[in-house]
């Protein structure tokens, strides 16, 4: 068994894919708030029964995200928040208990400065369980899929409907974590239905990906939506919605309880979002 087959997400996802379950995957902007308030929201969303969580590394230039995790962000960059504090903040994350598996979600300059094989030893060692990098082509993929399989990481890569069945099939086969599924086109934030048209492209990478974890994104925020994709993705990703509803419900509550009411609003979120992909989609501790 390889450090890989051990890691905490890739247990996780196949108990999904084998259960037929569908799991819940929030993103988190790490540091929008202070990293205390980061750490308190782990753990508020590994109480509601979270599956795995994506923490993102502020970045100035976030391409992909839409004005509500462009906002977070920026909060976050302005906090004075670095990925060197979202590093320690897994570290405490862990060393409290903590035992959710976390995808480090960074744009790939971060992880550049001061060398990406040094990054990702640090990230491996704070308790980090994989890497996902919104700008990293497909065709790129190979040296940091490798330098984090040796680190025990797993590497997930994105297909969009506009994804060639070529790159597609490239994709599936150098992720190890899960097939992140874009469920439009676009950035992050507007609502996604799940009708016909994102039925269709869901069978459509399960055909060309049989036996790969999918993680579908991009615009999800109701139950109803969850409850949809019971039994056509392993993930349900659900990032704007929740990091906006934290934010207001932080910025309602007077200062000195303004990281509780974040996490209060985050748990009562994710519970209603696991309940409605079934219980069986919560993380179980090995």
């Amino acid at each position: 068994m390889t450090d890989v087959d051990r890691n905490r997400l890739v247990r996780t996802t196949a108990r999904l894919l084998a259960s037929g379950s569908t799991g819940i995957a929030p993103y988190l902007t790490a540091g929008d708030g202070g990293f205390a308030r980061t750490r308190s929201l782990l753990e508020a969303v590994e109480r509601a029964g979270a599956s795995c969580v994506e923490l993102g590394v502020p970045f100035s230039d976030p391409i992909a995200d839409g004005p509500v995790l462009q906002a977070a962000a920026a909060r976050a960059l302005d906090g004075g928040a670095t990925l060197d504090g979202v590093v320690q903040c897994v570290r405490d994350y862990r060393a409290r208990g903590g035992a959710l598996p976390l995808i480090c979600f960074s744009y790939l300059n971060p992880l550049l400065s001061g060398g990406v094989e040094a990054r990702l030893d640090e990230l491996a060692d704070a308790g980090f369980d994989g890497l996902l990098v919104p700008d990293l082509p497909v065709e790129e993929s190979g040296a940091l899929s490798e330098a984090a399989r040796g680190r025990g990481l797993t590497l997930s890569l994105f297909c969009a409907p506009t994804t060639s069945p070529e790159r597609l099939a490239e994709a599936a086969e150098r992720t190890t974590g899960f097939l992140y599924v874009v469920g439009r086109v676009g950035v992050t934030g507007r609502s996604t239905a799940v009708g016909d048209e994102t039925s269709t492209w869901l069978g459509a990478v399960r055909a060309a990906a049989p036996g790969v974890p999918l993680g579908l994104g991009f615009g999800l925020r109701t139950p109803e939506q969850v409850a949809s994709l019971r039994g056509r993705a392993e993930l349900a990703i659900v990032g704007s919605a929740l990091v906006d509803a934290i934010h207001h419900a932080g910025a309602a509550a007077s200062p000195s309880g303004a990281d509780a009411a974040a996490a209060a609003e985050a748990e009562r979120y994710v519970t209603a979002l696991v309940a409605a992909a079934s219980a069986a989609g919560g993380f179980e501790a090995p």
